[in-house]
């Protein structure tokens, strides 16, 4: 046994060495195919794909993401080996390199590239940099490992240091390498059981359709409810159909075109937090330019859209069942949870299982493993925590998004000890929530007070550690994002009261003049903070974080309350759009899968891109279309028949 053991020992020695060796022999062949007097074509190839030195633009850090040429150096061959074929092919790798200041007294040429150099790529200054530090590349032979990979790093980069009289000193960023046939592009089981999913799924939604359109006569009611549930030409038609001129009001009409603009206002948000996280030759003026432009503060503040749901959620979540009581029906507590569970979930399970495995294969490039191996390991092993709402309180999420939906579940299980008071004993249900958002208010302040928090998540002008923990903190904290969600209950209850409120027309006015008013204050507060010769004050940005989302919840409460009583005017007409029914509908699916398109864009990006206004609403128009072929499929295929199955089951009439 023990002899056995040692001849594998040795095997294993001898197997390493000589794949090490192989290494060194074509990193050897490499240097001399560069530097002789006849370069060889693959060597230069090679040399090409990776990054040798910094490009113009070292203040705007233009430098900090330079991907080389990713295309040309997995698709290079170096010399042939004894059996006629190439012996490595290019491997594309990245890594990030630091220079220290340099200790010269006087003031040339390369004294200033230097220090400009050390300002952003220097150990101490990594933690000041506004954005990922440096990241650049490298193609080496693929018969190389990490320090191999290094050698060659360290060598490409030697022409450019020895001009800074440096040394120098790069470090592989890990599971960044790739070459052709090195097994990341097979798939897993995992993978291949999404694809007979979605195969499987195809199948039931073409013959369900096939029989409904047909007319094929199927006596039990329930198996044919069922059929027709996946039937794409039912779920289009139950999409599509607009409301009639007929329709009260009583159905929250208003709320379509609230969901709707505040979906593409999380769309135009993403699209411009995501536009820094890639390469751009403007890392310096886009925030800070952008974040003196008055109409920017819609943008800024753009992290609203997602309480705007937490109050649409509220106002849902007490009305419905408050209308029910009202009409003599029983409020069945497990009822409610399962319903709401498998409503949310389903979908939610069905983007999730994609993500983790499906999606880290559809592309490729040199920012692609940066992007999604992360997302794909946090996926296989945190799935569950998503599943069960509470990964807002574990790190790395498989869905970045995803913690929206664990904060508004989390909200709804609790939902039933304010339901209760309110179907039965109203004024104290109403005193819960008051109570309880003055809470949560409270706790906002003291925490962002003492923690010397952020007025909200900043771009700028602000330690970016705190920024995280503001998202810890406060961000992604249900108890410190209640009071939208509790005044959205608050108002569910009135509006369920069907009570008819008389107001002069003065009151009216003065009711719109201060929402618009309040509304616009919260928005554009914000560039206080974002000022040149701002001086941060722990007790501004605590009245400010722990308030803003309150008062933005009050003035959509006017308006919500103002368009559903009849004082709506023009923005009832605009809110209750008839084509603003289908959008709404799919705002869950839209939510599901906009980011993981917004992700593949990035990831699949190969040059450095000049981030304007332009540029990013042009992308925005991209996202929203590269989004509605995945959003119909989520919604037609898995939303609207689970919705339907689901009324089958627990008997509630359609919605």
């Amino acid at each position: 046994m023990l002899a056995s053991h040692g001849a594998i020992i040795v095997f294993t020695c001898f197997f390493i060495s000589f794949a090490y060796s192989d290494c060194n022999q074509d990193i050897t062949e490499y240097i001399n195919g560069l530097t002789s007097d006849s370069p060889q074509l693959w060597a230069l190839q090679m040399f090409d794909s990776s990054t040798k030195a910094p490009i113009d633009g070292i203040y705007e850090k233009s430098f900090a993401i330079q991907v080389g040429n990713f295309d040309q150096c997995v698709a290079l061959k170096g010399p042939n080996g004894p059996d006629d074929s190439p012996r490595f092919t290019g491997q594309y790798c990245q890594f990030t390199f630091q220079v220290a200041q340099s200790q010269r007294a006087e003031v040339d040429t390369k004294n200033v590239f230097s220090a400009l150099m050390s300002r952003y790529t220097s150990k101490e200054n990594q933690k000041k940099i506004e954005i990922p530090y440096n990241k650049w590349a490298v193609c080496a032979p693929s018969s190389c490992d990490y320090e191999g990979v290094k050698r060659v790093a360290d060598f490409n980069m030697r022409f450019f240091a020895s001009a800074l009289n440096e040394t120098p000193d790069t470090y592989l960023v890990s599971n960044s390498c790739y070459h052709v046939n090195d097994g990341t592009r097979i798939l897993d089981a995992g993978s291949w059981s999404f694809v007979a999913f979605v195969l499987a799924l195809a199948l039931v939604v073409l013959v369900s359709t096939v029989l409904d359109v047909l007319e094929f006569n199927i006596s039990n009611e329930v198996v044919k409810i069922v059929i027709s549930s996946f039937s794409l030409s039912k779920n289009i038609a139950a999409l599509t159909k607009l409301p009639t001129s007929s329709q009260s009001s009583s159905q929250l009409n208003c709320l379509n075109g609230m969901r709707a603009i505040s979906m593409l206002w999380i769309i135009l948000n993403h699209a411009y937090s995501n536009a820094q996280v890639q390469p751009m030759d403007n890392y310096i003026t886009y925030p800070r330019e952008f974040s003196k432009q008055w109409f920017m503060g819609p943008i800024l503040n753009g992290y609203l859209s997602v309480d705007t749901f937490f109050l649409l959620g509220g106002v849902l979540t007490a009305y419905v069942p408050l209308m029910d009581h009202a009409k003599g029906r029983k409020f069945h507590l497990l009822k409610y949870y399962i319903y709401r569970y498998l409503r949310i979930t389903v979908p939610f399970a069905v983007v999730t299982w994609y993500v983790s495995t499906l999606n880290f294969y559809v592309g490729n490039g040199p920012l692609w493993l940066d992007t999604f191996y992360n997302t794909r390991k946090n996926c296989q092993k945190n799935w569950w925590a998503g599943l069960l709402y509470v990964s807002n309180y574990f790190e790395g999420h498989c869905l970045g998004h995803g913690w929206y939906l664990c904060v508004d579940m989390q909200y709804a299980l609790l939902a039933p000890l304010i339901i209760y008071p309110l179907m039965r004993k109203p004024k104290y249900g109403l005193i819960a929530i008051g109570v309880l958002a003055l809470a949560s208010t409270i706790a906002n302040f003291t925490v962002a007070y003492i923690e010397e928090l952020p007025w909200a998540i900043m771009l700028t002008n602000i330690d970016q550690r705190r920024v995280a923990y503001y998202w810890e903190y406060i961000y992604e904290n249900s108890p410190m994002r209640a009071a939208p969600y509790l005044l959205g209950m608050a108002l569910g209850y009135l509006l369920s009261k069907k009570q008819s409120i008389r107001l002069p027309k003065w009151s009216v006015a003065l009711g719109w003049f201060l929402s618009i008013g309040l509304n616009a204050t919260v928005v554009f507060l914000i560039f206080i903070p974002y000022s040149v010769d701002y001086v941060y004050n722990p007790l501004d940005a605590a009245f400010y974080g722990s308030l803003h989302r309150l008062a933005w919840a009050l003035t959509l409460s006017w308006i919500v309350w103002a368009c559903v009583n009849g004082y709506g005017g023009v923005a009832n007409r605009i809110l209750s759009w008839k084509y603003f029914v289908p959008m709404s509908k799919l705002t869950f699916s839209s939510y599901l899968v906009h980011l993981p398109v917004i992700y593949v864009f990035m990831a699949l990006r190969q040059t450095p891109t000049h981030v304007a206004h332009f540029e990013i609403l042009y992308w925005f128009s991209g996202f929203m279309m590269l989004s509605i072929p995945f959003t119909l499929l989520l919604y037609l295929w898995v939303e609207s028949p689970l919705m339907t199955l689901l009324r089958l089951i627990f008997k509630k009439k359609k919605e």
